[in-house]
């Protein structure tokens, strides 16, 4: 897999997964913001793989 090499991660996170956009980031959200996101972003992620296993 390819990674970014000119962004954060934790920015290309929330971006790549649509919470929002790098001028959102820019303008209206904080750092804490950024972190409240990457959380939605990571729960959001386990739960989906916990409801895939359970249809396998």
């Amino acid at each position: 897999m390819v990674s970014y090499t000119n962004v954060p991660g934790t920015i290309a996170t929330v971006i790549s997964s649509g919470k929002a956009t790098l001028h959102e980031l820019d303008t209206v959200y904080g750092v804490e913001d950024l972190w409240q996101l990457i959380e939605i972003v990571q729960v959001d992620n386990h739960n989906a793989y916990v409801l895939q296993q359970g249809k396998n």
